[in-house]
């Protein structure tokens, strides 16, 4: 989305509302999002450790679910690329990064109800490609890692 009168304007990229309204869990807020997928798949929150480092969260809810009631691994696989990205992003300085990979490795069933939060780490940093990892939990748990690589956009 950009808005402004010439193609070089600054870009304004305005939050989407999620179609379902949920309370922050305890300690979270809501994340704002800007992609209209994540939005629908959405809400998605965050909060902020004493470290400096973020947790991202959601509460998984009928609309992630397969037809056997746990949450369908595409539902994970978009929460990943969401707050991965949003690692490489601040590990880049801000700039704009783009999915080159992402792999994942499912560890347990996760159910109606559960909140499920993610922990990233950048794990390296070249001039062009951010490598970030995530662990994924719920009430303390491993249900899913996932690795990642991003072309940070602009970059040689």
């Amino acid at each position: 989305m950009t808005e402004g009168d010439s193609a070089n304007a600054p870009v304004v990229r305005r939050p989407i509302a999620s179609p379902v309204e949920v309370a922050p869990p305890p300690g979270f807020t809501q994340q704002d999002l800007h992609d209209p997928f994540e939005a629908h798949m959405g809400p998605l929150f965050e909060r902020e450790e004493a470290d400096g480092s973020r947790v991202g969260a959601f509460i998984a809810d009928e609309r992630h679910l397969r037809a056997d009631g746990s949450v369908h691994e595409g539902m994970m696989m978009t929460f990943a690329d969401a707050f991965l990205g949003g690692a490489a992003w601040r590990g880049s300085g801000s700039k704009p990064c783009v999915t080159m990979s992402l792999q994942a490795s499912f560890l347990a069933d996760i159910k109606r109800g559960d909140l499920v939060e993610c922990r990233t780490k950048v794990e390296k940093r070249t001039r062009s490609v951010m490598f970030v990892s995530a662990s994924f939990t719920v009430d303390g748990e491993p249900v899913m890692t996932a690795t990642s690589l991003w072309k940070v956009l602009g970059a040689r």
